[in-house]
């Protein structure tokens, strides 16, 4: 049975967190004034931002009953770069589309930092160890669907080089370190990656020092889970042979 909300995510997790929800990027005028003059409410009656945010009235048939309910607007990948090549979200450093949604990514410091790099380091010689073709890639874009495009902390891929994001089909494999993002990683993103079948996700819990291990996508969850706490040595689940050391993370 597939994991959803269960006793090892509660415990992980503290839901009363003040870090415990992720904000969206808040969109400007100019940023509201080019998607409408690029068609992008076109499925919507009316269209109108609202503290940063995007709402709308959907285009109704003849046969629905009349309704002026308004709902909030998800942009697909195309109108995030229409945002993003046009400059409109320049004042992040960094963000990422996840359902629909901008979100800026948190600031990195030394603990997060030391913990991605050195395991993307020691994931990347095990992989050439094994004289695997995959590869791996840390903060790049991956290409899920039409309405995300986040940026991982770590993916491993077959498909390194080219052009844009890192196509979907590509992906092995999928790593976050969290420490204020933990909630958001084990939900919004775990919904969103099991959905698109990427069969092992992982998650760091950086406060904790544990490692999440999920796989087997089934829906919107993954039929299994593992947890590990750093220092100890971890098995990749859907790949054979390749073990990596967690000590001194």
């Amino acid at each position: 049975m597939a994991l959803r909300v269960s006793r090892w995510y509660e415990e992980c997790v503290n839901i009363h967190s003040p870090f415990a929800r992720r904000e969206p990027v808040l969109l400007t005028a100019d940023a509201f004034w080019l998607l409408k003059s690029a068609g992008v409410f076109s499925e919507y009656s009316k269209a109108e931002l609202l503290d940063g945010a995007l709402f709308g009235v959907p285009v109704q048939s003849d046969a629905e009953p009349e309704s002026d309910a308004s709902f909030p607007i998800k942009l697909r990948r195309r109108d995030y770069h229409l945002l993003t090549d046009a400059g409109l979200l320049d004042d992040r450093e960094k963000t990422e589309l996840v359902d629909g949604v901008v979100y800026g990514m948190s600031p990195q410091y030394r603990r997060h930092g030391f913990i991605k790099d050195e395991l993307a380091y020691r994931l990347r010689r095990a992989l050439e160890d094994l004289g695997s073709p995959l590869r791996v890639a840390t903060e790049q874009s991956v290409a899920i669907d039409a309405f995300n495009e986040p940026q991982p902390d770590i993916i491993l891929t077959a498909e390194p080089k080219g052009d844009g994001p890192i196509p979907l089909m590509s992906v092995a494999m999928l790593v976050e370190v969290s420490a204020s993002t933990l909630t958001f990683d084990l939900t919004d993103k775990t919904r969103i990656y099991a959905r698109a079948g990427i069969m092992e996700y992982w998650v760091v819990d950086a406060n904790r020092r544990v490692v999440h291990q999920l796989w087997s996508p089934e829906g919107d969850a993954y039929d299994h889970h593992r947890e590990t706490a750093l220092g100890q040595k971890i098995e990749i689940a859907t790949i054979r042979d390749v073990d990596i050391e967690t000590d001194a993370l």
